[in-house]
């Protein structure tokens, strides 16, 4: 956990706390935990989704999501496209998991940029990795969708 999230942990439970808090105590925090978010990596904003109460109602913490990363050198080198994919479903998983609603889904993951990246991906990855995938899941949809990458 990094000391950006543990400062945004301690604020939310200010603001839990507000009976003591004047408006301009109040807008200070909210300032604050602003100023935090930006420092936030994806899975850290995904715990405050999921634990934090006072911070939605008053700031849109979905605002503050970063495109996915990766490393296309790494990967290439690695030849670990599949590995990759694998960390990119995970993560859809928890945004699913983390959102309200299936527009806060939806919306998350635009701005992470999930769909390029995993056309990326998949684009980069070898049949064979492909079937794997394929075999990992029960899913008829998931699988045909994964069968449309296959190279010819």
């Amino acid at each position: 956990m990094s000391e950006y999230l543990k400062q945004l942990i301690i604020l939310d439970n200010k603001l839990e706390e507000k009976e003591d808090l004047k408006a301009d105590d109040s807008l200070e925090i909210i300032n604050k935990m602003s100023s935090l978010l930006k420092h936030l990596n994806n899975d850290e904003l995904l715990y405050v989704l999921n634990n934090l109460v006072c911070i939605h109602q008053v700031i849109d913490v979905d605002a503050y999501f970063k495109k996915y990363k990766i490393n296309k050198k790494k990967l290439k080198e690695e030849n670990s496209y599949k590995e990759a994919f694998q960390r990119l479903s995970s993560f859809v998983e928890r945004i699913q998991d983390a959102s309200l609603s299936e527009y806060e889904y939806q919306y998350i993951c635009k701005l992470c940029d999930v769909d390029n990246v995993s056309d990326y991906l998949l684009k980069n990855m070898d049949n064979n990795s492909i079937m794997e995938l394929s075999k990992e899941s029960d899913d008829w949809n998931y699988k045909l969708f994964l069968f449309s990458n296959f190279k010819s």
